[in-house]
């Protein structure tokens, strides 16, 4: 892959950003707050994401290469020996699209530059590194640090499962956890594609339960934004095996009915730790009805068995409300056997009714987790 162009020396005001190697040529601190100066040197792909300013302005100016810029919607290209000018309030962005690319953009007033300064790396640090092998900028951070400085930045989807994860661990704010809750659940919930960085979301949502919850019920619905998770992104066992191990910790006296419903919903996805997480659930009082949906939902079962057979089509909406007397138990298991089952197909419909009461868990947990954030 090729490197950076070196910069002998490199500056102490150099900074690696969003893949680039950048370098602060002037300051608002030189120039008495009149335009700061920032030297850029990138490969094709380097993009900022669309962002408005509401106090600065900018000028690009290229020196080597090709940048793509759109304004307003609009798109262009600037190349070597020319400028695009992009001015505060209207939204923009730019990329570069040759191999390479030396630029110049110029802030006026200045003062923005101390945003390089506080979210990316220094690269001062060490001589130019391959580009895949430097420190990266950290995009929770930079959505931040440009709202603290007037500046929007318009998070694509992965940023935005990042950041709103990021502020439900972090914020003290009810309001601002609420909304990065709605957040989360606009990019986690189908038909919105399930964003690349599920794993670092499920993580910080894990660290969000085990240290938050039993303080505050809103995070509650941490769990149930898990559980969508697992359905969709699937179980990475080692990442999952810590996280149940942490997650049943937090079982106890400290949590309302409510959470206790979204953990079940949780933890009913997981069969392989089923003695595990009936030890720690059963003691928190959980309504019969809903015991008995966890139970199933985490049995496994032998599919060759006539017991498994009788349990099909017993289930909705609990198993609790299946009680045969004797003579109904005879008629079933007359019927069933005439059904001969294999294995596969019990299998199939064992599944499709685990689905069923999944969703039927997750959606009677949501309904008493909001009416707990509206009480």
């Amino acid at each position: 892959m090729s490197v950076h162009p070196q910069l002998e020396p490199v500056s102490e005001r150099a900074r690696w950003h969003l893949g680039g190697l950048l370098t602060i040529r002037a300051a608002a601190g030189d120039t008495n707050g009149a335009i700061a100066v920032v030297e850029e040197r990138a490969l094709r792909g380097y993009a900022t994401p669309p962002h408005v300013h509401g106090r600065e302005d900018e000028t690009l100016f290229v020196i080597d290469g090709t940048l793509e810029c759109t304004v307003d919607g609009v798109t262009g290209t600037v190349t070597a020996g020319s400028a695009v000018h992009l001015p505060r309030g209207r939204a923009h962005r730019f990329e570069v699209t040759s191999e390479k690319a030396h630029f110049l953009v110029i802030i006026t007033p200045g003062g923005f530059e101390e945003f390089f300064q506080e979210v990316s790396p220094s690269a001062a640090a060490a001589r130019v590194p391959e580009a895949h092998d430097h420190a990266r900028t950290d995009p929770a951070q930079m959505v931040q640090a440009a709202a603290a400085r007037g500046t929007t930045v318009f998070r694509d989807h992965e940023t935005a499962a990042l950041f709103a994860a990021l502020t439900v661990f972090r914020s003290d704010d009810r309001a601002e956890v609420l909304q990065a809750y709605r957040d989360l659940g606009a990019a986690l919930v189908e038909p919105a594609p399930l964003p690349a960085c599920a794993g670092e979301v499920a993580d910080m949502l894990v660290d969000t339960v085990t240290e938050r919850l039993p303080a505050d019920s809103l995070h509650a619905r941490a769990l149930i934004l898990l559980g969508i998770l697992v359905e969709r992104h699937g179980i990475d066992v080692a990442r999952w095996d810590k996280a149940i191990a942490r997650l049943l910790r937090t079982i106890g006296p400290e949590l309302d009915s409510a959470a206790i419903l979204a953990m079940a919903y949780l933890l009913a996805h997981f069969p392989s730790h089923s003695a595990a997480v009936l030890d720690a659930l059963r003691p928190a009082e959980l309504p019969e009805a809903d015991l008995q949906r966890l139970e199933r939902c985490l049995a496994q079962p032998d599919f060759t068995s006539a017991e498994t057979h009788s349990r099909i089509g017993r289930v909705w909406p609990s198993p609790a409300l299946w009680q045969l007397d004797t003579g109904e138990r005879e008629l079933d298991e007359t019927w069933r056997a005439g059904l001969r089952l294999d294995a596969g197909t019990a299998g199939e419909l064992w599944e499709s009714e685990t689905v069923a009461l999944l969703a039927y868990m997750g959606a009677k947990a949501d309904h008493a987790v909001e009416r707990n954030e509206h009480a």
